[in-house]
């Protein structure tokens, strides 16, 4: 048998979109459940900062990260794609990340040590992501 005009290169592309299309719902439904669980230590009395302004005095003053904004924990929860420098997904491995905390919040990782969300979140979240990429 011979098969004319096979393209595996195009199959190639349409797995990957879909592998990845399905890469960034599962790991949405990680950030959307530690988003949740740190929601609850929030109302179990457990603060991720207090708001206050920039220091205005001292050696730090005018430092942007010495300002506090109380939930900016919550906010920095966010999904992320690795990029070139052009500003094009990579298709390899490890492309799809779950990241809470940035330059402003870098305290993240302090609060996840001690208190942990996304650990527990990543835990909760198995039986949801196996169903979603397609894992027995």
């Amino acid at each position: 048998m011979r098969v004319e005009s096979w393209n595996p290169n195009l199959m190639d592309e349409t797995f990957e979109n879909v592998a990845i299309e399905r890469l960034v719902e599962a790991a949405e439904v990680v950030a959307t459940s530690a988003r949740q669980k740190l929601k609850g230590q929030i109302g179990q009395g457990v603060t991720t900062g207090i708001s206050r302004p920039v220091y205005k005095k001292g050696a730090y003053k005018g430092k942007p990260w010495t300002k506090r904004d109380f939930g900016a924990l919550l906010k920095s929860i966010r999904v992320s794609q690795k990029k070139t420098a052009h500003g094009t997904i990579i298709w390899k491995k490890r492309n799809v990340r779950v990241y809470c905390g940035n330059f402003l919040v870098y305290y993240a990782r302090i609060f996840e040590f001690f208190k942990p969300f996304i650990r527990p979140a990543l835990i909760q979240s198995i039986s949801q992501i196996r169903s979603i990429i397609g894992v027995r």
